[in-house]
């Protein structure tokens, strides 16, 4: 295995630009103070980011399956193409397609093919869903069925492949397709097995490429939520195709991250998704909107703009919106809702756009003037692991913690600004050069072979502690002597042993609730830090080339599991300096200082100049204090205007409760 020295690609040298330096400049420069003066440019798409709305075929409640796609649309897709917005996802109706077997109406494929001839008149091109449910439209019920489920019947398979291939037949001449979509998550989540899911995308996508070879082909499902919801892994099945999605379901977000959108863990949930679809290909960040009609328009707002900022910021290869306008409802409670129920959109229902609305334009805009051909996000390096325990059935609990504690250790990750991936533990570890394993009961012995050479070859492991026995590779990796699982502890007790060897550690007496606390005796380890009867809390052990870091306690779990908004600052301040320290002895640590944990940061590398990408977590105003590796000699917002003097390393950018920002950075 390769030795990891090297730490992610430093800038390249620049091309100065001509511009006068004055001998005195402030240190604090605003994003405001940036803002253009200047005429902008016309409005340009990113063709490497598009940005998306799904137009459902039903308005109310009161109509029936038969209206599918009765309005016009012609006026929500100039609202559309208004904003910029590039891609549109309309959806087949099977009931109305073929209303008797084996007999299609011409009528309804007429009116499929104009939906799909106004987008690209309006310079945009649709995603169309073959087989979608959205609980009203009853896109799959075919009378003729007879009940039965279209999903493995074999019979019903048949025609699945007919109607398919009838409908890519008619549009694939109409360079208005940009991709088929095979099913959204409604459909594909009454799938029992993964092998007869696997059957079902098989049969589809062979049809479908006897036709048309060429257009990208995906399905509308995220690997985790769906296992979560049916049990079904369909990571093999995702990977078959194309490209992946992601998106956050109303179950997986009151398992994971239950409690306000604009604060907490929640806003770093869709990240999380997105990170953990990515395997080799494109993701689109898909299904974004609230769940529910319980939110106002400004958390809406503050809402869709986090999750278009964090797609940005986190490799996605576009967003598509949930819905255009809001489903006309019947009275009803917001908790009756079902979790399939697509009834908020971006628009009122009368086609009036709402705040969100603005902020999907302002997106569009802004990441207009990002070359994203010239400048490239900044490699991760460090990777959360997620166990492969995580998919074992229960008596196990792994599946119920461990996604929790691995979305946690990515918040950290993202708090102490550190470029993080997730991984799968089955997954190739060569190109990174931290790995953090939160928290797991077991794993492997393979991947504890694994982690070994990882380590050996100048990785660096840190891993806490996740209860019960630890492996006999404990102590040959981690250098300490493993003496019992001394069971939960309702104080949390630190004593720094070692200072800077793990950051500006601070000893502390903090009220938190821990799960398990492993009893350790010295070995080969450095001891950085012990409880307060003395046993080992932290250690760090030079293996080989690298470093195997050890937690004592299940830090990750126990903050998912208490009340994230409550964690003792003590508590906090001891996790992100520990996750900042490891990655910058690794190499790889935070691309640019940053004291306001709550900000999430991102550096889009260019020739000649720098991407600043600034997001705040937080729903109350932040100054985000900024230091930068070299020094600065202007900041101005992508958008345009003129560039406003730095003069050195450190600068200050305010940021709105959950704002963004995007600077271009130019150095001395």
């Amino acid at each position: 295995m390769p030795t990891r020295k090297s730490g992610p690609r430093q800038p390249r040298q620049r091309i100065e630009r001509e511009q006068a330096t004055p001998a005195s400049v402030p240190r604090r420069a605003t994003a405001e103070a940036a803002a253009a003066t200047a005429p902008a440019k016309a409005l340009q798409r990113n063709p490497l980011f598009p940005v998306g709305v799904s137009l459902y075929p039903l308005d109310t409640e009161t109509q029936g399956p038969d209206d599918w796609y009765e309005r016009d649309l012609s006026e929500d897709l100039a609202a559309l193409a208004e904003a910029r917005c590039a891609l549109v996802r309309i959806f087949v109706s099977w009931r109305v397609l073929e209303p008797q077997v084996g007999q299609y109406s011409e009528e309804a494929l007429a009116k499929l093919a104009s939906l799909v001839a106004d987008a690209r008149a309006k310079k945009m091109q649709t995603v169309v869903c073959l087989f979608a449910d959205d609980r009203h439209a009853d896109l799959t019920d075919v009378g003729w069925g007879k009940k039965r489920d279209p999903r493995t019947d074999s019979y019903l398979l048949q025609r699945e492949v007919a109607l398919a291939q009838k409908v890519v037949s008619h549009l694939r001449s109409d360079s208005g397709v940009f991709a088929w979509q095979l099913g959204n998550e409604a459909f594909l989540s009454g799938f029992e097995s993964a092998e007869a899911l696997e059957a079902w995308v098989n049969a589809l996508r062979e049809a479908i490429r006897e036709i048309d070879p060429k257009r990208p082909i995906g399905l509308g499902a995220d690997a985790e939520t769906l296992y979560r919801a049916t049990g079904v892994d369909a990571t093999d099945v995702l990977a078959a195709n194309e490209f992946a999605v992601s998106h956050l379901t109303a179950a997986y977000r009151a398992y994971a991250a239950e409690g306000p959108l604009t604060s907490g863990p929640s806003t770093y949930l869709d990240a999380f998704l997105l990170r953990n679809a990515h395997r080799g290909r494109p993701v689109l960040l898909d299904e974004v909107g609230v769940l529910a009609l319980d939110h106002s328009a400004a958390e809406e707002a503050a809402y869709v703009r986090n999750v278009l900022w964090s797609g940005l910021m986190n490799r996605a290869a576009g967003v598509m919106l949930r819905r255009y306008r809001d489903m006309d409802t019947e009275r009803r409670e917001p908790y009756f809702l079902d979790p399939f129920e697509t009834l908020v959109g971006v628009a009122d229902s009368e086609g009036l756009p709402k705040p969100v609305f603005s902020e999907i334009a302002r997106f569009v805009r802004t990441v207009a003037r990002i070359d994203l051909k010239s400048h490239a996000l900044i490699a991760e390096r460090t990777a959360v692991v997620v166990p492969s325990e995580r998919f074992d059935p229960l008596p196990s609990l792994a599946g119920l913690y461990d996604p929790r504690a691995c979305l946690q250790a990515f918040i950290i990750a993202k708090q102490a600004h550190v470029p993080v991936t997730v991984v799968r533990e089955d997954d190739d570890f060569g190109e990174y050069l931290v790995l953090v394993v939160p928290s797991a009961f077991k794993l492997r012995d393979e991947t504890w072979e694994r982690l070994g050479a990882f380590v050996q070859g100048g990785g660096t492991l840190l891993m806490s502690y996740g209860g019960g026995d630890a492996p006999a590779a404990t102590r040959d990796l981690f250098g300490v002597e493993f003496l019992g699982d001394a069971g939960p502890r309702s104080r949390l007790s630190c004593r720094v042993a070692q200072a800077d060897i793990l950051g500006a550690l601070e000893s502390f007496d903090a009220r938190f609730d821990v799960p398990n606390h492993a009893l350790l005796s010295g070995g080969t380890a450095t001891i950085v830090a012990t409880d307060a009867k003395g046993s080992p809390l932290l250690t760090v052990n030079q293996v080989g080339q690298g470093r195997a870091v050890f937690v004592a306690v299940p830090l990750e779990r126990a903050i998912a599991q208490g009340d994230p908004w409550a964690t003792p600052r003590p508590v906090s301040h001891l996790a992100r300096e520990v996750y900042g320290a490891v990655a910058r002895g690794a190499g790889c640590g935070a691309p640019v200082l940053c004291r306001a944990p709550e900000v999430e940061v991102a550096l889009f590398q260019g020739e000649a100049d720098d991407v600043l990408v600034l997001l705040n977590h937080a729903p109350e105003k932040v100054d985000a204090d900024l230091e930068c590796d070299r020094r600065v000699a202007s900041i101005a917002d992508v958008r345009g205007g003129a560039p406003v003097a730095v003069g050195g390393k450190a600068f200050t950018v305010p940021l709105e409760a959950n704002g963004a920002t995007a600077l271009r950075v130019t150095y001395a």
